[in-house]
């Protein structure tokens, strides 16, 4: 498999400053410490509940953002056509507590 490497945590990170996001109020919404947070922005990957859960706190869909790099092959494409699915989903439910 040849793709380009996504950093998640920058992912996270840019959209959190670029929407000024208080990182102590969404460490508390996740249930995780500021530095857990700090710690999470340093990852280039992180486990796919999280990911999900951060798309859903932060009522955004980090998955199209990772869709729109077309670096990626056809497999992980599916993968994150489903899983996009999944947030839209999740999202327009209103499942976002905040």
């Amino acid at each position: 498999m040849n793709y380009k490497r996504i950093h998640i945590g920058k992912l996270i990170q840019t959209f959190v400053k670029e929407n000024h996001i208080n990182t102590a109020e969404l460490a508390r919404k996740l249930g995780k410490t500021r530095q857990n947070l700090y710690d999470l922005y340093k990852r280039d990957d992180i486990d796919v509940k999280l990911f999900l859960t951060i798309s859903e706190v932060l009522n955004h869909d980090f998955l199209a953002d990772l869709y729109e790099k077309k670096e990626m092959d056809c497999v992980l494409n599916t993968v994150l056509d489903a899983l996009k699915e999944l947030i839209s989903e999740k999202i327009s439910k209103n499942t976002i507590k905040k």
